[in-house]
């Protein structure tokens, strides 16, 4: 569990450093989703309590929460993987609370981050919206946050489908992550087994 779950983080700072996880240093893993209890509280100050799933949670400076059955669903050709979704959100989170917008390296430039992130999170919102099928997870229209953390999910599993659906938001994210995976997955040899 510890190697799988390592080397899935690794992906993320394979190019960046491990020091970008600094800060931090725990992760809790559930034998499966778990349900921890929430309170929020609606316009009419009502306090509300319930119990919601969740596959996995990353906490402003405390531990990243997995689920197990998830985390080694890894790979299925679906895009989704729970431990770059979360390991993600820890990168955003190098800078306060997570928003969608990580810390940039010197020579990124500002202003085309917000404009890739905020076109191509309000077009796939609006699309979710309209119940459309959607080539990324209709969960990246929740915040900007998860935007960019379903982003990640997909530039490293799928690379093509970020790349053809909204190829400044991959363009972003190679440049942030410092790698690019769609060039990498071309270049791989296939081999007959």
């Amino acid at each position: 569990m510890r190697v799988s779950i390592a080397a899935q983080a690794c992906i993320l700072v394979l190019e960046l450093g491990i020091d970008y996880y600094d800060g931090w240093e725990e992760v809790i893993v559930y034998p499966d989703e778990f349900f921890p209890e929430q309170t929020w509280t609606d316009e009419a100050g009502v306090v509300h309590t319930e119990r919601v799933g969740r596959l996995g949670e990353a906490w402003l400076q405390g531990p990243v929460v997995l689920s197990w059955a998830d985390v080694a669903k890894a790979g299925d050709e679906d895009a989704a993987n729970v431990v770059i979704h979360e390991f993600a959100h820890k990168l955003d989170m190098l800078n306060g609370s997570a928003n969608g917008f990580p810390p940039l390296h010197r020579g990124m430039n500002r202003r085309a981050w917000s404009a890739a992130f905020e076109d191509a999170f309000h077009h796939h919102g609006v699309r979710v919206r309209r119940r459309e099928n959607t080539e990324i997870d209709p969960y990246a229209a929740e915040s900007p946050a998860e935007f960019f953390s379903v982003a990640s999910e997909v530039f490293f599993e799928v690379p093509d489908v970020l790349a053809g659906v909204y190829p400044a938001v991959y363009e972003q994210m190679r440049l942030f992550y410092r790698q690019d995976p769609l060039r990498r997955a071309r270049e791989v040899p296939v081999t007959a087994s």
